[in-house]
């Protein structure tokens, strides 16, 4: 069925006004009473490198027990993370030389979400105004609180989320088009292939993501899909190893301990000591973080061969521990697990949403709990409080096994097709995460870490069931 032009029209904009109107009202922007994420001194890796300097007594915003959003204006740090994030926040500050909201931000990723949205629906209802309820299981959890007040932080998460929403829209449109749809085509590749590529250039955590997205575009067909699949991959080189590089320098002490000692040894006993060159008199900090419940780093003249093997050569100790995890396949599909498991505290328990004043004089107070991931015993006391621990790997199962069947059989472009297509690429992409996530920092900060595949989690869900709704609805997919 043919859909004239104005009638899609309205159904874009009703899709981008409405996901804006979600955004701003479930982050209290509508209401003049945001929330957002507090932050963990990840956040000075920003908003350092637009310039911004936290409006607090101390001129800091890390563990102040709420979120600072007023910030005033100095010259940008030489040395920011490179991250796609960046240059979004450096976009919403422009125009502003003396003080500057974090609601600004919010609103920024709310707009551009919007965006991804109205294009998106403008794409899916070439075939019917119904189609673009595809759409709806990948923009229904954005009003999750849980996912929506990081739009309000100095995370790079929001890019993240940003990214997936338009490389999961993008491969709703694919699914659902047919040849002939050139234009609406040309939109699902920009969508995936843009999403993959913000993603890998946001964070390197998320770097599954790429390699998703090309897989998606490669299998739409055609010279269009093979060329942005190319296209995104080696757009992505060089910032991905730009980041890498940053990583290695600023955190790759601090990333190899984590893996050691949050994950490595609690999963696979003392003897990986031994393995990746550290005394056994090492294992004694199995389950330590790099800092304490307070946030105050772990001594390291205290671990035996800390220095000598992790802060000498911690490459050397990290492929090391990548050795000894290749050798126990059945460890690293715990931790996998244990990474899924942990999307269940996607609330990040310990990071504040209530906005702070302007001159807020607050001093540092870190409020520990399991989700941090800093010791070992409260890890696994949170981790047995939650419940169904089985249910997010058996969700990503069946979401992989369902959405693996849409590409078998005979072309379909029905909404229950384009929905377990949804839903099989999100499955992948949130196992993806979850797993870099473990074999990059261990089980520390493990919560914060998987919050995006939490998300994609949910997306999963929310399409199955749609897609079985709408099977019912019509006899057959």
């Amino acid at each position: 069925m043919r859909v004239r032009g104005t009638v899609r029209v309205a159904v874009s904009l009703a899709a981008a006004g409405g996901c804006v109107c979600a955004i701003l009202r479930v982050t209290g922007l509508l209401s003049g009473r945001p929330i957002g994420a507090a932050d963990n001194t990840d956040g000075i890796r920003l908003y350092r490198g637009a310039g911004l300097i936290p409006d607090t007594a101390d001129r800091r915003s890390d563990w102040k027990n709420g979120v600072v959003v007023h910030f005033t204006r100095g010259a940008p740090s030489f040395d920011p993370i490179p991250s796609a994030a960046l240059k979004i926040l450096r976009a919403a500050v422009r125009g502003h030389p003396e003080h500057w909201s974090l609601t600004r931000l919010g609103g920024t990723y709310a707009l551009l979400t919007g965006a991804v949205a109205g294009a998106a629906a403008w794409a899916l209802s070439a075939d019917g105004p119904a189609r673009p309820l595809a759409l709806l299981p990948i923009l229904l959890p954005l009003a999750d609180r849980d996912f929506a007040r990081f739009f309000i932080s100095t995370y790079s998460e929001p890019a993240g989320l940003l990214a997936v929403a338009a490389l999961l829209s993008g491969t709703a449109i694919l699914a659902a088009n047919r040849p002939v749809q050139r234009v609406e085509r040309v939109v699902g590749l920009a969508l995936t292939g843009g999403g993959g590529l913000l993603a890998a250039t946001t964070k390197n955590a998320y770097g599954p993501l790429l390699p998703l997205a090309a897989v998606v575009c490669a299998e739409s067909g055609r010279i269009a899909g093979y060329a942005v699949a190319s296209a995104i991959l080696g757009a992505a080189v060089r910032p991905v190893v730009t980041a890498q590089r940053w990583q290695s320098r600023v955190y790759h002490g601090v990333n190899t301990h984590n893996l050691i000692f949050t994950m490595l040894l609690p999963e696979l006993g003392p003897g990986a000591t031994v393995a990746v060159g550290l005394p056994p008199e090492a294992a004694a900090y199995s389950g330590h973080g790099s800092s304490d419940a307070e946030g105050v780093p772990l001594d390291p003249d205290a671990i035996p061969g800390w220095r000598a093997v992790i802060g000498d050569d911690p490459g050397g100790a990290r492929n090391a521990a990548y050795r000894y995890l290749a050798r126990h396949p059945a460890a690293l599909a715990r931790a996998v697990g244990v990474a899924m498991q942990a999307t269940q505290g996607r609330g990040i328990d310990y990071l504040r949403d209530d906005p702070l004043p302007a001159g807020a004089d607050i001093p540092k107070k870190v409020t520990p709990t399991g989700s941090m991931g800093h010791d070992g015993d409260a890890l696994r006391a949170w981790l047995d409080g939650l419940p169904a621990p089985w249910h997010p790997s058996l969700l990503a199962a069946l979401g992989i096994a369902i959405g693996s069947a849409s590409l078998v059989g005979r072309p379909r472009s029905g909404l229950v097709h384009v929905l377990i297509r949804v839903a099989g690429v999100s499955a992948v992409g949130a196992v993806g995460v979850a797993a870099l996530a473990v074999v990059g920092d261990g089980y520390y900060e493990i919560a914060k870490h998987v919050w995006l595949s939490a998300y994609l989690l949910d997306v999963t869900a929310a399409a199955l069931l749609g897609a079985a709704a709408a099977a019912v609805v019509s006899g057959a997919w």
